[in-house]
């Protein structure tokens, strides 16, 4: 049975994974109040993340946003959390791959540098850990910052929109990934189906319309 059909109403909940993966907007965040989006007139979005080539990811650039539902984890290599939450992320981009394909970008991103964590050793510890999808560096925390991200693990959820939707710092289960991904994009689809109704309803009559007169 279609998961999404089953979650079509979680966007209007609070807290949906637990104790610490909290639904962002419309809703308190129970996190100092971050908001649902970037702190206005500080953004610098859209942030473009060096990526590596590595199993699941190229080398060169991924902006973000960049339009799509996107996933991002938040990490360093030393951490035992960090490395605990990689499997339990690819299980999540598994399910949501074979659901969602194309609709849904999976990123990860280390806060080290490339001094401090040299593509090579990236690149060892990634296949060591699950990894299979995009990763690259945000040395300077530019795209942390720019979604109140502080610490690791941390697992967030962006909107087409480029919105902060849901966070989740720790180690969470794939099904609290699976299940925020899947609110974000039953929203992002109503909105595109409510903006399409909105066009349709308001759109011209036809030249060949008449009207009373």
């Amino acid at each position: 049975m279609r998961r999404r059909e089953l979650i079509a109403g979680v966007g209007s909940l609070g807290v949906i994974a637990g104790a610490t993966g909290v639904v962002l907007g419309g809703v308190p965040s129970f996190r100092n109040e971050r908001s649902a989006s970037t702190s206005e007139g500080n953004s610098e979005l859209p942030v473009d993340v060096e990526t590596i080539d590595a199993r699941g990811s190229e080398a060169g650039t991924i902006t973000i946003p960049n339009g799509e539902v996107t996933v991002v984890m938040f990490f360093v290599t030393g951490c035992g959390k960090c490395q605990a939450h990689m499997p339990r992320l690819a299980e999540a981009r598994s399910q949501l791959v074979d659901e969602y394909g194309d609709e849904l970008t999976v990123l990860s991103v280390t806060y080290q540098s490339l001094g401090t964590m040299p593509p090579d050793d990236l690149r060892t510890w990634w296949h060591e850990h699950s990894g299979n999808w995009t990763v690259g560096y945000d040395p300077h925390s530019t795209l942390a910052a720019n979604y109140g991200v502080v610490g690791y693990p941390v697992t967030i959820v962006i909107d087409r929109r480029g919105e902060k939707r849901w966070e989740e710092l720790g180690v969470g289960s794939s099904e609290d990934i699976v299940t925020a991904v899947e609110s974000v994009i039953e929203t992002s689809e109503r909105r595109t189906s409510n903006a399409t109704n909105e066009t349709d309803s308001g759109a011209s009559p036809s030249p060949n319309a008449t009207t009373g007169g």
